[in-house]
């Protein structure tokens, strides 16, 4: 079954720790602490808004923290529904930086990724040393590590999606709820043989890039999504088969696409 992955992490926080160097953590503490229990439960609560005229709410688990990032994992039953999560979980995160960071120097980007754990990637369980019964989830195998790829690319205020979220997104009936920008490509280290990997971010299409003026200035690729218009449905079903039609011929893969169902 594919589950999705959601990180969210926090930006300019190396450099807000920085401040209070000498001083312990008194002065940051609070801040990351309150992150840490309060942004999953905010999402939880953006979920269950969501959904609630729906027979079942999509349950949305942390899985990891890594430094000043967290990571869910859900596994949503159709295309509309991971569509809704995307745009909760933007939501989420532009509702939490106008009541925790409107005076601090820090905001929260995200990445958005799939991962089959019954076919190349794998689900295993590490027990926890400190408990007698306990066990911890993990994931391993080459969508995870995309993942944490892509997630380099992340910006303030916007999710970096994979292709594979994109095509879902795509099939979704309430895709047009979503604006999608290509916003260059990169080569990835162990990722479609060495060729460039398209950078993807995803809004809510009825919101616009927020970001701050020195951001921008400090960022040729802020900068660049300013100027720039979401891309077209027939652009980015085109961008697929070509990706699609590249591993094929050049590699001699298939590249499925991903279901849901």
């Amino acid at each position: 079954m594919p589950r999705l992955f959601l990180s969210v992490d926090m930006a300019g926080s190396t450099e807000f720790k920085a401040r209070f160097t000498g001083q312990g953590a008194d002065g940051w503490l609070e801040v990351f602490r309150t992150f840490f229990s309060s942004f999953p439960l905010m999402l939880a609560g953006q979920i269950g808004f969501e959904f609630l005229d729906d027979d079942a709410t999509p349950s949305i688990d942390v899985w990891k923290v890594m430094g000043d990032e967290v990571v869910f994992a859900t596994e949503p039953t159709g295309a509309e529904e991971l569509t809704s999560i995307l745009l909760v979980l933007q939501r989420t995160m532009r509702m939490y930086e106008a009541r925790h960071f409107e005076e601090l120097p820090l905001r929260l980007k995200g990445a958005a990724w799939l991962a089959d754990v019954d076919g190349p990637n794998i689900q295993i369980e590490i027990p926890e040393l400190s408990s007698k019964n306990g066990a911890h989830i993990d994931y391993i195998g080459p969508d995870i590590d995309l993942g944490f790829r892509i997630s380099k690319f992340s910006r303030p205020g916007c999710l970096t999606i994979s292709l594979d979220v994109l095509e879902t997104v795509l099939g979704a009936r309430n895709a047009a709820s979503a604006a999608v920008y290509i916003m260059g490509r990169e080569p990835l280290k162990g990722v479609l043989f060495g060729r460039p990997y398209p950078i993807l971010w995803m809004l809510d299409a009825e919101t616009a890039f927020d970001f701050l003026p020195w951001e921008v200035d400090a960022d040729p690729l802020m900068a660049a999504a300013l100027r720039a218009e979401p891309a077209s449905i027939e652009d980015l079903r085109k961008m697929i088969a070509d990706m699609r039609l590249y591993l094929k011929r050049m590699h001699g893969r298939d590249w499925a696409p991903v279901s849901l169902t």
